[in-house]
C-alpha cells in the first residue's frame, strides 16, 4: 500500500509519527511519506496549500492526518479521486485536544468564545469527511466515539518501541548520589518550577546525597545554585534516539504539570518512555494515568502538584529505602516487558490502516 501521513503540527521527525507508526508500515512493505508544515514560515493557506499538492502528487491508498485542517486537505484530495480507480481512505489519528488551552490563549472573553465554536465546528466537520479514527488514548476519543460510533476507530496508545531505549542497569541506592530527570517546557503550567522547589528540599534534608537536576528543554533554564549538593545540567532538545539514549541516565523521573481539566484528561507520551528505561516516576495525579495505567502505583506515585512537602517525603522514602527503589524499578521494566510497548499493539495499528477503512 501507499501511505502518506499529513502533518500540520507535528514534525517529520514525530516519535510516534515517524519511529512507530511509519516505521511498522515499511517493515511490513508498505510505501511512507510523511509531509509536515510544522516548521514552514507559512500562512494558513499556504501550508493548505502546500500539503494539498504533495498529497497529489501520488495515488495514496490511505492518507492519516493530526488535525482537521489536514482531513480537511486530505478529503479534498480523496473527493477529488472519486469516479478513477484511486480509492483513497483518509484517517484522523488524534493525539491532542482540538480546541485546547494553547488554541484560545491570548483572546478576550468573547473572541475565546467565538474561537473556541469555530474551532469545534472544523473538529466535528472533520469527524464527518474522515474515514475513521485513531485515538492515542480513551479520553481523546471523546466526543468522536458517541457522534461518529458507526465509524471504525481504534485505540492506538503512546506505549515506547523497547528496541529505542537504551537500558542502563538500576543503582543499587541512591544514597551517596542521585540523578533527578525533568523533560519538557520550563513553565509554571507544567510543573518545573515545582520540581526545583522539591529537588532543592530533598537536597537540604539529605546533605551527605550529591544530587544532579538533568534538564532536557529547548528552553535554557534559569536555576540558582542555592545549595551546595545540588547541581543542574542542561541538555538541549534532542533528537529522538539521542533522547532515548539518555533516560537511563535518571535515577527519578518529575512530571508535576497542572492538574487542570485539561491536563488531567491528558496521557503523558513520556511517562511510557520513562517506565521502558526501567525508573520510577512521580506525576501529577492526572484522571488520563489512572484510567490507562492502573497499576501505577508499583512503578512510582501519582501526587497533588501543589503539596510539595508530601512530593518531598516520597522522594526521601527511594533514597532512604533502597528495596523500595530497586522493587519500582524492577516493576517498570516488567510492565514494559509484558504490557505497556509498542510491539504489542503494533498489530492493532497495521490492521487498522490496511483493513479497518
Amino acid at each position: 500500500m501507499k501511505i502518506a501521513f499529513a502533518l500540520m503540527v507535528h514534525r517529520t521527525d514525530d516519535e510516534r509519527v515517524a519511529f512507530q507508526e511509519a516505521a511498522s508500515l515499511r517493515d511490513c512493505g508498505d510505501e511512507v511519506d510523511i509531509f509536515s508544515v510544522a516548521d514552514k514560515e507559512m500562512n494558513r493557506e499556504e501550508k493548505m496549500r502546500w500539503m494539498r499538492e504533495r498529497l497529489s502528487s501520488s495515488d495514496y491508498d490511505v492518507i492519516i492526518c493530526d488535525t482537521p485542517i489536514a482531513v480537511n486537505v486530505a478529503c479534498q484530495v480523496r473527493n477529488k479521486n472519486r469516479g478513477t480507480s484511486i480509492k483513497t481512505k483518509v484517517i484522523y489519528d488524534i493525539t491532542e485536544w482540538y480546541p485546547s488551552k494553547k488554541n484560545l490563549r491570548g483572546h478576550s472573553f468573547v473572541q475565546t468564545i467565538i474561537r473556541f465554536i469555530s474551532l469545534s465546528l472544523l473538529s466535528f466537520a472533520a469527524g464527518c469527511r474522515t474515514d475513521g479514527f485513531i485515538f492515542g488514548e480513551h479520553y481523546k476519543s471523546f466526543p468522536f466515539r458517541y457522534l461518529f460510533f458507526w465509524k471504525p476507530m481504534s485505540v492506538i496508545s503512546y506505549y515506547a518501541p523497547l528496541n529505542k531505549i537504551k537500558m542502563i542497569p538500576m543503582k543499587e541506592s541512591l544514597q551517596s548520589n542521585c540523578t533527578f530527570y525533568y523533560s519538557g517546557n520550563l513553565t509554571s503550567e507544567k510543573g518545573f518550577n515545582r520540581v526545583v522547589s522539591v529537588v532543592q528540599q530533598v537536597a537540604l534534608k539529605r546533605p551527605s546525597t550529591q544530587f544532579v537536576l538533568k534538564i532536557v528543554s529547548s528552553q535554557v533554564p534559569n536555576v540558582r545554585a542555592t545549595v551546595p549538593n545540588l547541581t543542574t545540567e542542561h541538555l538541549n532538545w534532542m533528537l529522538f534516539n539521542a533522547f532515548c539514549d539518555t533516560l537511563g541516565e535518571g535515577d527519578i523521573f518529575f512530571d508535576l504539570r497542572d492538574n487542570d481539566i485539561e491536563n488531567t484528561h491528558c496521557l503523558p507520551i513520556k511517562l511510557f518512555y520513562y517506565m521502558a528505561a526501567g525508573r520510577p516516576m512521580i506525576y501529577s495525579n492526572l484522571k488520563a494515568i489512572r484510567k490507562s495505567i492502573p497499576e501505577f502505583n508499583t512503578i512510582g506515585c501519582l501526587v497533588e502538584p501543589d503539596k510539595e512537602e508530601d512530593i518531598v517525603k516520597l522522594v526521601l522514602s527511594y533514597i532512604d529505602n533502597p528495596k523500595i527503589y530497586r522493587n519500582q524499578c524492577q516493576n517498570s521494566i516488567n510492565l514494559s516487558l509484558l504490557k505497556y510497548n509498542w510491539e504489542a499493539i503494533k498489530n492493532d495499528f497495521l490492521n487498522f490502516v490496511h483493513h479497518g477503512v
